[in-house]
């Protein structure tokens, strides 16, 4: 996925990436399947993107997406950067029907874990 910062007075659609993406972007594999505009990227001090906020936004994205497919009421509350095992989703239930392994077997396959949020 690709996020991006517009610069001052620019003016595109995620659409309009897409397509110069597209053109100009020869190795299919290469392509973004996501691109989202935001106002600002997420920065470090000095100034560098910050990437594990994205990272986060990302796993966001994909989980809730993956669950609400799959009709599983849960969400992602947060994603946390756990020392030993990374990026982990904390979810929390959104209804009924949002048990361990019904959300295992939708994010089963997904390489970054996930725990309920008990907060």
């Amino acid at each position: 996925c690709v996020y991006v910062e517009l610069v001052e007075g620019a003016e595109a659609t995620e659409a309009d990436l897409a397509e110069i993406c597209k053109t100009h972007v020869k190795e299919r594999a290469a392509l973004p399947k996501h691109i989202e505009i935001l106002d600002e990227l997420p920065k470090t001090a000095v100034g560098k993107v910050f990437k594990p906020d994205l990272r986060k936004r990302a796993i966001t994205r994909v989980y809730d997406a993956a669950l609400a497919e799959a009709g599983v009421a849960a969400r992602v509350a947060e994603v946390i950067d756990d020392k030993k095992r990374g990026l982990v989703a904390r979810l929390e239930a959104t209804g009924d029907g949002a048990d361990d392994a019904a959300v295992s077997g939708v994010l089963g396959a997904f390489t970054r874990p996930w725990e309920w949020k008990t907060d």
